[in-house]
């Protein structure tokens, strides 16, 4: 009976909320950000506003699929549709539908041949001062996952997420987010062990953050987050937990400077003996800034924990650094690009030698790749280029003491022109 009251009483508060008269029906600048992107879908459909696009990318030539010393090539494509679908109710209420089905077509590597699904739907209330957000994301698709796999395992993630932002001034907001994430791998067996037995797990965060605008296009927040991580095989000795507090600044997507820089402190512990923990700096950081009309510099640094495969390692730290620019030419028709990514993963500790037990193969491993890529792209519409991009991939093992090299060559659309 009282579970009954609750709901009833939960139920009349969200009534209340919806209709009490406002002056304005998105107050806060999350609900204004959802507004403005249901506002300029140019498609309408009754009620419904859509945002539709193609995915079309790695048109071409890849000398390694695998990436790894013993090469594979073929000829790859990937395309499909991709959906944005608004519903706006009295500007208060607004679903969202994300929906992005792509075909990955493989000339001669039959088994890589496969539909990928990326789909998400939220519900939002915009409110006065408040902006609460629930939503559920899905994903069924066959790809690298990472750069320590060196197959292309199916992976399912299925995630429920809340978030609340509440913004009692016009330059100060408080916000409150929670979400639960399920991975499911394929059964694959990857260098004697099975993928879904070491990194099938569940991950459930908490987030409690603070937002100031500090000018019409820049806002400075702090984010702090717990997060758990349960593996699914009782024997799997990856359980452990973290505690992060990120910093940094977000950029409006209409400024010369876009984008945002989150760089944080994490505390991760292993919650069973012999695994290891980490300490110290993470990132998620993606810029850009347009000069003059004619050139865009962009800049990204990522540093995060991810789970490794070894059955004696739980993590290593993923590092990715990149930068690069862009070139308007003939009255901003054509693009110019060109990009450098470098990455290197660090592990914590020598891998064992499983031969012969309490002994190590040698020294910690460290993998490292660069990536260097040029491109040029034609303008078919204001936002839209079609161009064709040819780049090369290295990678070397501190541990295994080998060298990969992969070209590839291949068309691609972008809708951020």
């Amino acid at each position: 009976m009282k579970k009954r009251q609750t709901a009833l009483l939960f139920i009349q508060g969200l009534i209340f909320l919806f209709i009490y008269p406002s002056p304005a029906a998105a107050a806060t600048w999350k609900g204004n950000e959802l507004l403005s992107q249901f506002q300029l879908a140019p498609w309408k459909l009754g009620p419904f506003r859509i945002q539709p696009s193609i995915v079309l990318s790695d048109f071409g030539y890849d000398s390694n699929i695998y990436s790894t010393d013993n090469a594979i090539k073929d000829y790859t494509l990937t395309a499909g549709p991709a959906f944005n679908v608004y519903l706006a109710i009295k500007k208060k209420v607004v679903l969202t539908v994300s929906e992005s089905p792509r075909y990955v077509y493989f000339f001669e590597t039959a088994r890589e041949r496969t539909w990928n699904n990326y789909l998400r739907g939220d519900v939002s209330f915009l409110f006065n001062k408040f902006f609460i957000s629930f939503g559920a994301n899905s994903t069924n698709a066959r790809e690298r996952w990472n750069y320590e796999i060196d197959i292309r395992p199916r992976r399912i993630e299925q995630g429920f997420q809340g978030f609340l932002l509440w913004q009692p001034t016009k330059k100060t907001s408080l916000s409150l987010g929670a979400r639960k994430l399920r991975y499911d791998y394929e059964n694959l067996e990857f260098i004697g062990y099975r993928l879904s037995d070491q990194l099938n797990h569940n991950e459930t965060y908490f987030n409690a953050g603070a937002y100031y605008q500090l000018t019409n296009r820049t806002r400075a927040f702090v984010d702090f987050e717990y997060g758990k991580f349960e593996f699914q095989n009782p024997l799997n000795p990856r359980d452990s937990e973290s505690r992060t507090a990120y910093g940094g600044f977000e950029f409006s997507p209409t400024g010369k400077i876009r984008g945002r820089v989150r760089l944080g402190y994490k505390s991760f512990r292993a919650l069973k003996e012999g695994m290891s923990d980490y300490i110290g700096l993470v990132g998620d950081t993606g810029i850009s800034l347009s000069l003059l009309q004619i050139l865009t510099l962009r800049g990204s640094y990522r540093r995060n924990i991810q789970f490794s495969v070894w059955t004696d390692i739980n993590h290593y730290v993923e590092n990715s650094s990149g930068a690069g620019l862009s070139c308007y030419i003939f009255r901003r028709k054509i693009r110019l690009d060109y990009d450098f990514n470098y990455i290197d993963n660090i592990y914590p500790q020598p891998e064992q030698n499983r031969a012969v037990p309490g002994t190590y193969t040698g020294g910690s491993r460290d993998d490292i790749i660069w990536m260097n890529s040029v491109g040029i792209y034609f303008r078919l519409r204001k936002n839209i280029g079609l161009g064709l991009k040819i780049g090369q991939w290295y990678r070397e093992s501190g541990i295994f003491h080998y060298r990969a090299t992969r070209n590839f060559v291949g068309l691609n659309i972008t809708y951020d022109f």
